[in-house]
């Protein structure tokens, strides 16, 4: 029974968010003397350890021996009433993900 629970939590984890590892790109001179990892889309260095959720893209990017990034997972509906909205890139991640969103008659959900 709990193997079967570690499964289906396995499962659910892997298909709620996309995550990705890469070596940190390497640091212009200007930032050369910072410590930590170079980050292309703030164009600045964060501290190892740090994350940052830069807007205008929809992952945040955290910084250790390699960078992790994580972004929105995959979002669907087959209920008429609901739709899935789009990206905002206005704002930073997780809030940027689709999301879904139902129209209920009486408003009162």
């Amino acid at each position: 029974m709990v193997s079967k629970i570690l499964i289906i939590a396995l499962i659910v984890g892997t298909a709620s968010a996309a995550t990705w590892m890469g070596m940190p790109p390497k640091k212009p001179a200007e930032l050369a003397h910072k410590s930590g990892c170079y980050v292309e889309e703030i164009n600045d260095v964060i501290p190892f350890g740090d994350t940052v959720s830069p807007i205008g893209v929809c992952y945040s990017i955290s910084c250790g021996r390699v960078m992790d990034y994580a972004s929105c997972g995959i979002v669907a509906t087959d209920d008429p009433q609901c739709y899935v909205t789009d990206e905002d890139l206005s704002k930073p991640y997780p809030h940027c993900c689709p999301d879904v969103k139902c129209d209920v008659d009486n408003n009162l959900f």
